[in-house]
């Protein structure tokens, strides 16, 4: 699906040239908008300077003014003695939206996120979204989107591609504090997997992958589920009360991906020193809330990485990943962890 958003006005250093030199078609609604803010200013405008100012003629201003008096019922006066129309009372909430260029790049990086769903009924409805917001934005901005396709993309790095209907109606189903049943498939085990019960609390992107999170009602405890993992969804007619303690980065505080291990749970501090391009790489990013990195090099050749963690699987393959660049520091747990890998590996 070729996407297209309204294509704004852009400032020019010399001089702004009107609207219509640049190709720009202005909705009703980012119109009508554009003079309740100019009202909303103070400015006490008439139909010719509302005209001038929106390069459009002073008979469509007047049918605008009279669809805010009888449809939008707003409290639109004339001043005689200035000569303009004002508000009788404040009515700032229904300014138009307000987006800078770089907002707008940003909502067209998230749509170019959301590739591995292209074709899908979610990927449409975003891109329907995102183009109602470019079309509210004033005339401070101009984007194409067929100039940033060009000059940006986000390459699918192996995000899985779940079904859009299951995204959707886990969402619908943790917004609305529905349970849900489905079966799941561990990636040790085979065919239609167990029956879980659960009650969502979360569905995000973490890691490279999508996923749920929530209160698992057999188990008796918080549990994180691949959405391309799961089969068999059926939201439930019981509801739940939300759990007022939990909140996602609290919850996922404790591990170094998308496992959990409860706030009660000990942790350790993971130390790891880093060399070559490794350092360098590890330096750049944002692995983990607790992280702390120390340059042990002016030249950034070599690093010590800090964690607070609770599990090891994780931040054990974490560590795999980068060969002879990493060396586990401590604690000795960890160390052993990732030695007996890399023998099991060379065993096998």
């Amino acid at each position: 699906m070729h996407v297209r958003a309204p294509s704004l006005p852009v400032s020019r250093p010399s001089r702004v040239q009107p609207a219509a030199r640049l190709g720009v078609r202005r909705t009703v609604d980012w119109r009508v908008g554009r003079i309740i803010s100019i009202i909303a200013s103070g400015q006490y405008p008439n139909c010719q300077t509302l005209a001038r100012e929106i390069e459009v003629s002073a008979k469509t201003i007047q049918r605008d003014l009279d669809h805010l008096r009888h449809q939008k019922d707003l409290p639109l006066e004339y001043d005689e003695v200035r000569h303009g129309f004002y508000f009788t009372r404040p009515v700032s909430e229904f300014a138009p939206m307000q987006l800078s260029r770089g907002e707008l790049v940003a909502l067209f990086v998230a749509l170019k996120a959301l590739e591995p769903l292209r074709g899908t009924p979610l990927y449409k409805q975003v891109a329907q979204s995102l183009n109602k917001i470019a079309g509210a934005c004033p005339e401070a901005v101009s984007i194409h989107w067929q100039d940033l396709n060009a000059a940006c993309s986000v390459k699918d790095a192996g995000a899985m591609q779940v079904d859009a209907t299951l995204f959707s109606t886990l969402l619908d189903a943790a917004l609305n504090r529905q349970e849900v049943a489905f079966f799941y498939r561990k990636l040790s085990g085979g065919g239609r997997g167990e029956l879980r019960r659960l009650q969502p609390h979360h569905v995000g992107n973490l890691m490279n992958g999508w996923y749920v999170i929530g209160h698992d009602l057999d188990r008796g405890g918080w549990r994180t589920f691949a959405l391309q993992r799961i089969s068999g969804l059926e939201v439930l007619k019981t509801r739940f009360v939300r759990d007022p303690a939990f909140h996602i980065r609290d919850h996922l505080s404790t591990g170094f991906g998308v496992w959990s291990y409860g706030a009660e749970a000990e942790t350790f501090e993971a130390c790891i020193r880093l060399t070559g391009w490794a350092a360098r790489y590890v330096a750049e990013g944002r692995w983990h809330r607790s992280q702390k990195i120390t340059p042990l090099k002016d030249d950034g050749s070599e690093i010590e990485f800090r964690a607070e963690l609770a599990g090891l699987e994780e931040i054990t393959r974490w560590v795999l990943g980068f060969g002879r660049h990493a060396k586990v520091v401590s604690p000795k747990k960890l160390r052993d962890a990732v030695h007996a890998e890399a023998r099991a590996m060379l065993e096998s």
